[in-house]
């Protein structure tokens, strides 16, 4: 569509005569009638997008009745004198020599150096996407306008790492799956198109496939040529299926109610299933087919939800804006009372700590010394406790078997080392030898009367030994509890220094902790008109989002669901070829 800016001082004379010299003449436009610059405004919108007027001017007087109807390399360099007119290129000019490259027909040469010197130019503002998500679009800023991430991106695989490095006929097919993918090419998709055509390499059968599809799609992005010949029949445009493009943004569509909980597991399986349910007419599916589109019907409203709910997620932070002050200035005093009040708190906790070492120093000596006087007043006690315990085991191990059955020299000796230690008459002792040697049966009565006044002797040493033992015991017993007292405290001692070490290490991270969270409340207030701008720009991606859900796979879903086949066409009469003009 052409768009006239008419002016009070133009007549009906000059906008007749800018019609028929469009007429006679493709390459001449309705722009050759045009007031003079300083008439007009300097900038045009061309959909939605600031683009230089004198540009387009340029190369429109390029093209215009001379030559072959396209703009040489000699006609480019004079549109780059153009851009470059300020002394600096600005981001519309450079748009607008992306436009005209798709607008106007160039030479290969012209086309080669323009286009090499404007990529130079170009400034991608955002990063590029490390890889796919599950949204329904996503942009990359590109000299200050919204691009199709999906677009640019099917471009950068083409040429990237394989063949000649060129975007082919083939590569050029699945760019056009992302054009058509909500069911309609955008203004944002032409734009983004534009981009692509002028920064990557094309052949030329990709380049000329690709706008001749797109306006068979009804989405052209060149101007014609030329006009059809008089007398001949319109060609009719060729029917591009665009079911599969659809389908495919729904599939994308679907995946977005994994933000509500659906299953990623779930949003595929359902995907596959309703590519086979949504490309049947309507009349003319199977009840699981519809029972399938019904579903996925479900998990669409799902996807919209979500879409909503960050809508409304980011017009609240835009809306609450001075709230939103008010919130971070309390939060920035809140944090800083915080942090003063584990300051105090780490403090106290270091003196505590201090204190509780001090303290279980103070009790290690005590200890020692208890342990020490209970060790020197139980020594006399504990040595006759042992020789009261040899005594019995020599009269166990040694005395009692050779009274039962007879010993032999080893045991007697043993016996008398035994009986000698433990303080008994040494004539005793000699004594045993000669009847704890014989049989029981070979013993006389002067054997019988040896041996019972041994065991009398002994165990009249075993009762002085257990009298004297059990003296000991009450000075014991207290020497006892004095060391059970001073290891009580010194226990207590230790786990109250632990216990406020421990206390210590907790306030010091708190303390570390309440630190953070004041610096971060700090740049929370800083940062506040930097993250207003932020959002308010998160709000209008959201909206544009969730329009673009709504207008293209909802649309494209509820298209295809009612989905009846088409009416044949009537047959065109043929056009009679017209008289040849005199």
């Amino acid at each position: 569509v052409t768009v006239l800016w008419l002016d009070s001082r133009w007549d009906v004379q000059q906008v007749c005569s800018a019609q028929t010299a469009r007429a006679c003449s493709p390459a001449v436009t309705v722009r050759q009638a045009l007031p003079s610059r300083s008439m007009t405004s300097y900038y045009q919108t061309i959909e939605g997008v600031s683009c230089d007027r004198a540009i387009i001017e340029a190369c429109t007087k390029a093209v215009a009745g001379r030559g072959d109807g396209r703009v040489s390399l000699e006609d480019a360099q004079v549109v780059f004198e153009k851009v470059r007119d300020g002394g600096k290129v600005t981001k519309a000019e450079v748009w607008t020599v992306r436009y005209c490259l798709t607008e106007f027909n160039f030479t290969e040469a012209a086309s080669d150096w323009i286009t090499q010197a404007v990529s130079s130019l170009t400034q991608w503002d955002s990063k590029e996407f490390a890889k796919e998500t599950s949204k329904v679009s996503h942009y990359e800023q590109v000299d200050g306008v919204q691009c199709d991430h999906s677009v640019i991106e099917a471009c950068r695989k083409a040429v990237k790492g394989v063949g000649d490095g060129r975007v082919s006929k083939e590569d050029a097919k699945t760019v056009l799956a992302e054009l058509l993918d909500g069911g309609k090419v955008t203004d944002k998709e032409k734009w983004t198109l534009r981009l692509c055509l002028s920064e990557f390499n094309w052949t030329e059968a990709a380049h000329d496939w690709i706008i001749d599809e797109l306006k068979a799609a009804g989405a052209p992005i060149k101007r014609p040529v030329g006009s059809a010949a008089r007398g001949s029949a319109p060609k009719k445009a060729k029917l591009v299926d665009s079911t599969p493009a659809k389908l495919k943004s729904i599939d994308k569509a679907l995946k977005i109610a994994q933000k509500k909980g659906v299953p990623g597991e779930v949003t595929t399986l359902l995907g596959n299933m309703l590519v086979h349910a949504l490309s049947a007419y309507k009349d003319e599916r199977h009840q699981f087919q519809n029972e399938v589109i019904d579903m996925a019907e479900k998990v669409l409203a799902d996807s919209l939800s979500a879409l909503e709910e960050e809508v409304a997620k980011a017009q609240e932070l835009v809306s609450g804006s001075d709230g939103e002050k008010d919130k971070r200035e309390k939060a920035v005093t809140d944090a800083e009372a915080a942090y003063t009040a584990s300051q105090e708190d780490a403090k106290a906790k270091d003196e505590d700590k201090k204190a509780k070492a001090e303290a279980y120093k103070v009790t290690v000596a005590p200890l020692k010394a208890a342990k020490d006087a209970q060790k020197t007043g139980d020594a006399e006690g504990v040595a006759l406790q042992k020789d009261k315990d040899a005594l019995q085991s020599a009269v166990q191990s040694d005395l009692i078997p050779m009274k039962e059955a007879g010993g032999k020299q080893r045991q007697l000796d043993r016996l008398s080392k035994a009986l000698t230690k433990a303080g008994l008459e040494d004539t005793l002792i000699k004594c045993v030898h000669l009847p704890l040697s014989k049989a029981p049966d070979q013993r006389g009565s002067f054997d019988g009367v040896v041996l019972k006044s041994l065991e009398e002797a002994i165990e009249e040493k075993l009762a002085k030994l257990g009298s004297e033992i059990e003296a000991f015991g009450p000075a014991k017993e207290e020497r006892a509890a004095k060391v059970q007292e001073a290891q009580d405290a010194h226990d207590a001692a230790k786990a109250a220094c632990e216990s406020a070490a421990d206390a210590m290490a907790e306030a010091t991270k708190a303390e570390e902790t309440a630190k953070e969270a004041a610096a971060a409340a700090k740049k929370s207030l800083k940062s506040l008109a930097g993250d207003l701008a932020n959002a308010s720009a998160s709000l209008d991606e959201a909206k544009e989002e969730l329009s673009m859900f709504q207008s293209g796979p909802l649309a494209a879903f509820n298209e295809l669901k009612d989905r009846t086949p088409p009416q044949p066409e009537p047959e065109e009469p043929e056009v009679a070829p017209a008289a040849q003009e005199e």
